[in-house]
């Protein structure tokens, strides 16, 4: 893995960190420490930016053993930031239960392609 690959799997993962600590702004540990909301604020940003990143990761990898889990990792991403889309045209409250457990599936499918590319 070169440089490159490496700097984009980091930021892959750095990213999906930051995407996935979106539920704590609602929470009083964001009205105790004011830079948590600032944080995840960008968190449509962050999504687009990792959706990108990872594809580009994915270019830069062109095969392995890990390819197994980091294409079906990607492909539930570009699910969910689609669905994104219908956001406004879906209740509220339903919307974000198929977020976050989207959301959830994908943090899972890339913690295995992680172990994967680490072990393999």
């Amino acid at each position: 893995m070169n440089i490159l690959e490496k700097s984009l799997a980091f930021i892959s993962v750095l990213l999906l960190i930051l995407c996935a600590l979106a539920p704590l702004k609602r929470t009083e540990l964001a009205k105790k420490h004011p830079w948590i909301p600032h944080i995840t604020g960008f968190h449509t940003a962050y999504g687009i930016i990792l959706l990108i990143a990872g594809l580009a990761h994915g270019i830069l990898a062109v095969s392995g053993p890990a390819m197994i889990t980091g294409k079906p990792a990607w492909m539930l991403l570009l699910v969910l930031t689609l669905l994104t889309l219908m956001k406004k045209k879906v209740k509220q409250a339903g919307w974000r239960k198929i977020h976050i457990a989207l959301g959830a599936a994908v943090c899972m499918l890339v913690a295995v392609h992680v172990i994967q590319s680490v072990v393999m």
